[in-house]
């Protein structure tokens, strides 16, 4: 059976992303583990520093239990108490070892979404789809947007296409809403400013050329056709302002991190969506 692993907030007053992972498990008729990370610099205390993380283990896995049983009751879950600092390093390995659906934890909201730096090593790294979660409700008239490539000829990029429809699909069936699906084929306003390439001309060629594309996902995926909106521009600005005017809870694409120095230098088209966004966000991976 596939399992959610949750991160839960080390304060034990947000529970936001146990509340929301548990109903995805029922929806998805899933396993829950909730794992609770905690982390003290104990050098030099010695054999009393050692006492002491037992004792802050034990009294933190108490009020796991506690908390646990009162979210989850009607569901099957399990539960352990970590004492890590580096919490992406742990949930990598997690689920590099075991058969994990989804990784979820919860976003830090402001005006302007803020992740932290265990956020953005999970969204480059980890290899199993990762939730972030917003600290508000979810809505039962907000709908889910998909952001797909239907141009690309990649096959890994087309099987993620449909990664991130069957995704948003099956929370889009457990919210009871609609899924809408996003393309945004690339327009220069630098060749617009030249008089060579139109914005409204660039989305008409586009919409003719993937008529048929667009009619088989579709039918493939039950969504109807007025549903998948082609709009051009830069991805990074195109994704959170279109999210906001449908007024979409959840925003599910593909990421692709980079390697190496790049990685910790440049943000790529998929970082510089995310720092945009206001809302719930799922990411996959190739």
């Amino acid at each position: 059976m596939d399992k959610i692993l949750v991160i839960a907030d080390p304060d034990f007053e947000q529970t936001t992303a146990i509340e929301q992972a548990d109903n995805i498990a029922k929806a998805m008729g899933a396993n829950l583990h909730v794992v609770y990370f905690y982390y003290e610099d104990l050098r030099g205390l010695g054999a009393k520093g050692s006492a002491l993380r037992d004792s802050l283990l034990s009294r933190l896995e108490d009020k796991a239990n506690d908390q646990l049983a009162e979210i989850c009751d009607n569901n099957q879950y399990t539960y352990e108490v970590v004492w890590q600092k580096h919490i992406a390093n742990w949930v990598n390995k997690y689920v590099d070892q075991h058969d994990v659906a989804m990784v979820v934890k919860t976003g830090h909201r402001s005006e302007s979404m803020f992740y932290t730096p265990t956020d953005w090593h999970l969204l480059r790294e980890t290899q199993a789809p990762v939730l972030i979660v917003s600290e508000e409700q979810w809505h039962k008239t907000h709908d889910i947007l998909a952001c797909v490539d239907l141009q690309t000829q990649l096959p890994d990029k087309q099987q993620l296409n449909h990664d991130i429809l069957l995704q948003a699909c099956e929370l889009a069936q457990m919210l009871d809403v609609n899924v809408q699906v996003l393309y945004t084929p690339l327009f220069s306003t630098f060749l617009r400013d030249l008089g060579i390439q139109y914005k409204d001309e660039v989305e008409a060629h586009a919409k003719d050329t993937l008529m048929n594309a667009i009619g088989e996902l579709s039918a493939k995926y039950n969504i109807p056709g007025e549903h998948f909106h082609v709009h051009a521009g830069k991805p990074e600005l195109v994704i959170p302002s279109t999210a906001g005017e449908l007024h979409c809870q959840i925003v599910v694409l593909g990421t692709v991190g980079r390697k190496g120095l790049k990685q910790k230098l440049l943000g790529n088209t998929a970082e510089q969506i995310l720092s945009r966004l206001k809302t719930n966000v799922l990411a996959l991976k190739p």
